[in-house]
C-alpha cells in the first residue's frame, strides 16, 4: 500500500457518500489531503487562499446544495480562521466535513513550525471531531480512518463536524506513486423520527380546543408551503413568518415588526407552534416574553431545549415538514364557534393590512435610502433568485419589507451567530452552488471586512448591492451607543473608502449609485456578470427614517 493510500481512500468515501462541493485552502502539510481530492476527479474544487473566507465560502455552498461540503487547510492557525464560520453552520445545522492536517502527536507544543493544540479545535462548537492515527501502516489504523471517515459524514446532518489529520512526511506522493482507493462500502440508512400515537392524543387534546392557533416559522430552509397552506384554511389558524423563514403561503402574516411593538390590543394565542431556528424580529419576541401563550409547541429536530420566547410547554423533536403535514392530516376537528371565539386571526389580519397600507404610505413619501433601497431591489427579484441578507442593518429591513419579496426567491443570512464577518464569502459560495441569481445585501463594515471574498471567485450570479452608509449605522438606532460622545470614533467606525478600486481588481463590474433613479437604471442592467452597486445613502437620515417608521404606525 502506497505511504498516503489512506487518504485517498478518504476522498473515495466522501464520493461514494455523496459529496461533490470541496473547498480547499493551499499548504505544505495538507499537501496529500489536497492532492487526494484534486487527483480523484469526482469533486469541484475551489481553492481559496484566506482560510477564514474559504470556510465561510463553503457555508454557502452547503447552505444551497444541502450536501455537506469538504474544507481543507494545512496545520496551525489555519483552523483557527476556519471557526467563525464552523461556529455559524453549527448553529444553522449547516453541513461541513473539516479536515484539519495537523503535526503528529509527539511534536506539539515542541517549538515546532506550524503547530498548536488542534484536538477539539473547535469546542463545543462542532457535532463530532475525530483524530486520526498519525500512522497509516498498520490495518488496523486504516480500518479506523475509514469507519471515522464514514460515521462522520453520517453526522453532518446535524452541522459541521471535523476530521483532525497528523500527517508525517514525506507530504507529496513519489514519482509514478498509484492509488487503487479500494475500500470497504458502508450505507447509513437514515429514518426519519416520528411521534407515536399516543402523542398524537395528547397534542390533539390542546389543538382541538384552541380557537385562536398562531403558527410562527423562523430561519428554516425546509419546504412547509403546501402544509402552511392547508392548515391556514382552518379559521382559527394564523401563519406568520420571518423572512428568511422561507414559507412562501400566501396570506400569511409579515409586517409584524411594524405592529408587535405597540400590539394594539392584540391577545396571545390559545397555542403558538414555532419551528425553524432563530427569528429576526425583536417585537416578536418581546410580545411573546411578555405575553405568553397558554401553549406553546417548538418543533425541531434535535434535543437541545431553545425557548427564546420563555414559553415552551412541549418541544417536539421531529422535522418541521413532517410535523406539519401530519398535523393537517389528522386535523379533523373544526372550531364550532364563528362569533367572538374566533376573532385571533382576524385581529391579526386586520393589523396586518394596516401595517402594509402604512408601510406603502411611508416607502412612497421617504427620502431616497436604505428603506427605499431595499424596497427597489426586492422589486428586481425573480422566482429562482437567492437573497442572501447581510447582519445588523440589511437583515432587519428586509424582515420590515417582507410582503413586498416576490414569491419563489430563496432568503439566506447567516443568523446562527448573526457575525458580520463573512457575509460576502458565504454569498460567493452560493453563487457557486446555485443555478440562479444570487443577491446579496451588505452593508460597508461587512463588505471590507471580508472582501477578499471578491478574489475567491468571480460567480457570474453574483450581484452584491453594498450600502454605504458611512459605517456600522445600526449603532445610531440601538439604544445606547448614540447617546455617547464615542458614537462616531468607537462604534459607527466609518471605512472611509470605496469599493471601486476592488472591483477593478477583482474583475467584478461597478456602478456607484446615489439616487433613486441611478438605481433604476442600474437595476435594468442584465449584463451576465459578477457585479457590484455601491448605493450611497446618508446613513444619519436613514437612522431618524427608521425610527419614524418603527413608531409612526398608529390604527
Amino acid at each position: 500500500m502506497a505511504l498516503l493510500e489512506p487518504l485517498y481512500r478518504v476522498s473515495e468515501i466522501c464520493a461514494y457518500r455523496g459529496i461533490e462541493n470541496v473547498v480547499i485552502c493551499p499548504g505544505s502539510r495538507s499537501a496529500a489531503l489536497t492532492l487526494a481530492f484534486v487527483r480523484n476527479k469526482k469533486f469541484r474544487i475551489r481553492v481559496i487562499t484566506d482560510e477564514r473566507s474559504a470556510a465561510f465560502t463553503a457555508l454557502g455552498m452547503a447552505q444551497v446544495s444541502g450536501k455537506p461540503t469538504v474544507l481543507i487547510c494545512t496545520s496551525g492557525t489555519a483552523a483557527l480562521n476556519f471557526s467563525p464560520a464552523v461556529a455559524e453552520a453549527y448553529f444553522q445545522g449547516i453541513p461541513l466535513l473539516v479536515l484539519t492536517a495537523d503535526r503528529p502527536p509527539e511534536w506539539i507544543n515542541q517549538h515546532d513550525g506550524q503547530t498548536i493544540f488542534q484536538q477539539n479545535i473547535y469546542g463545543r462548537h462542532i457535532v463530532r471531531s475525530y483524530d486520526f492515527p498519525a500512522d497509516y501502516t498498520h490495518p488496523d489504523a486504516v480500518w479506523m480512518m475509514e469507519r471515522q471517515t464514514h460515521e462522520a459524514i453520517a453526522y453532518t446532518r446535524q452541522g459541521p463536524v471535523h476530521l483532525n489529520v497528523p500527517v508525517r512526511e514525506p507530504f507529496y506522493p513519489a514519482e509514478g506513486e498509484a492509488y487503487d482507493g479500494v475500500f470497504r462500502p458502508l450505507s447509513y440508512l437514515n429514518g426519519t423520527p416520528v411521534l407515536e400515537d399516543s402523542s398524537w392524543k395528547e397534542l390533539a387534546e390542546v389543538w382541538n380546543c384552541a380557537n385562536n392557533i398562531l403558527i410562527a416559522v423562523g430561519q428554516n430552509h425546509e419546504d412547509l408551503d403546501a402544509s402552511l397552506a392547508a392548515l391556514s384554511e382552518d379559521p382559527r389558524v394564523t401563519i406568520l413568518a420571518d423572512v428568511i423563514s422561507n414559507a412562501g403561503v400566501k396570506n400569511k402574516i409579515t409586517a409584524h415588526d411594524i405592529f408587535l411593538g405597540k400590539a394594539h390590543g392584540l391577545t396571545p394565542p390559545d397555542l403558538l407552534i414555532t419551528c425553524g431556528k432563530s427569528f429576526i424580529s425583536k417585537p416578536f419576541k418581546q410580545f411573546f416574553r411578555k405575553h405568553k401563550p397558554a401553549a406553546h409547541w417548538h418543533v425541531e429536530d434535535g434535543t437541545a431545549l431553545t425557548d427564546p420566547l420563555q414559553s415552551i410547554t412541549a418541544r417536539i423533536t421531529v422535522p418541521a415538514g413532517y410535523f406539519l403535514e401530519e398535523l393537517e392530516r389528522r386535523n379533523t376537528v373544526r372550531p364550532r364557534g364563528t362569533g367572538g371565539e374566533l376573532t385571533g386571526k382576524k385581529a391579526w389580519e386586520r393589523l396586518e393590512a394596516a401595517a402594509e397600507t402604512y408601510l406603502a404610505r411611508f416607502l412612497e413619501a421617504c427620502a431616497f435610502g436604505e428603506l427605499k433601497a431595499t424596497a427597489l431591489l426586492f422589486q428586481h427579484l425573480r422566482a429562482g433568485d437567492a437573497l442572501h441578507l447581510g447582519n445588523s442593518m440589511p437583515v432587519r429591513y428586509a424582515n420590515l419589507l417582507g410582503s413586498l419579496l416576490p414569491e419563489g426567491v430563496k432568503v439566506f443570512s447567516n443568523r446562527g451567530t448573526s457575525g458580520i464577518e463573512g457575509v460576502v464569502s458565504t454569498a460567493v459560495g452560493q453563487s457557486l452552488a446555485h443555478e440562479g441569481r444570487v443577491h446579496c445585501i451588505v452593508g460597508d463594515v461587512s463588505f471590507f471586512y471580508d472582501s477578499n471574498a471578491l478574489f475567491a471567485a468571480r460567480p457570474d450570479n453574483l450581484s452584491i448591492y453594498l450600502i454605504q452608509n458611512g459605517g456600522g449605522n445600526i449603532f445610531r438606532i440601538i439604544e445606547g451607543p448614540g447617546k455617547q460622545e464615542e458614537l462616531e470614533s468607537c462604534f459607527i467606525t466609518a471605512p472611509g473608502r470605496t469599493a471601486e478600486g476592488l472591483c477593478r481588481e477583482a474583475g467584478y463590474r461597478y456602478t456607484a449609485v446615489r439616487s433613486e433613479e441611478e438605481l433604476h437604471t442600474a437595476l435594468k442592467n442584465k449584463e451576465g456578470r459578477c457585479a457590484l452597486f455601491e448605493i450611497y445613502v446618508d446613513g444619519v437620515q436613514d437612522s431618524g427614517l427608521f425610527q419614524q417608521l418603527k413608531a409612526g404606525f398608529n390604527l
